[in-house]
């Protein structure tokens, strides 16, 4: 959209000296949009996986994230970020901050993504799954955390795979 004119300054407040006060052309308005912005997260490990599978468990044990973690299915609700640093050499993690320099873009640290639960039928819009897929397609490597006390851990999997899959241009299985 183009921006508008502007006008010639205010004619009330001038200068003291200035005796005459003329009237001043009052400025223009430009163009007028409205945009609908849509914000995909960009990470570098997506975590996948069915409801109660353990993602933000897992996203709050290797990182410094604090996800909301209950025992019941769909506590995730958006999707939860963190950042994991690898140790040095004596096996300790980096006290970064944003003074150090380090961190940020080009750090050897990964974000990580948790997304909420995937469900039979996500890719076709049930549960919240469909919501949150698109921010999967961001991201460099799909991480799929399976519960292995589950009923069928390997169903699963495969559903996971199936619902990657069916989504958007198919290119996330």
């Amino acid at each position: 959209a183009a921006g508008g004119d502007g006008g010639e300054g205010s004619g009330i407040m001038g200068n003291r000296n200035r005796g005459v006060k003329r009237p001043r052309a009052p400025p223009v308005g430009g163009e007028r949009k409205r945009l609908k912005l849509t914000l995909k997260i960009v990470a570098d490990v997506a975590l996948v996986g069915v409801p109660n599978a353990g993602k933000s468990t897992f996203l709050a044990s290797v990182t410094r994230a604090k996800p909301k973690i209950a025992n019941y299915p769909f506590t995730t609700v958006i999707p939860n970020l963190g950042v994991w640093i690898p140790p040095d050499e004596n096996g300790y993690q980096k006290q970064t901050t944003s003074a150090d320099g380090e961190g940020g873009s080009g750090s050897t640290g990964l974000v990580l993504c948790d997304v909420p639960g995937l469900i039979a039928g996500a890719a076709e819009g049930v549960g919240l799954g469909h919501a949150f897929l698109r921010h999967v397609e961001r991201c460099h490597v799909i991480l799929h955390l399976v519960d292995a006390t589950s009923d069928d851990p390997i169903g699963d999997f495969n559903m996971l795979n199936r619902e990657l899959t069916r989504y958007g241009s198919g290119k996330l299985g």
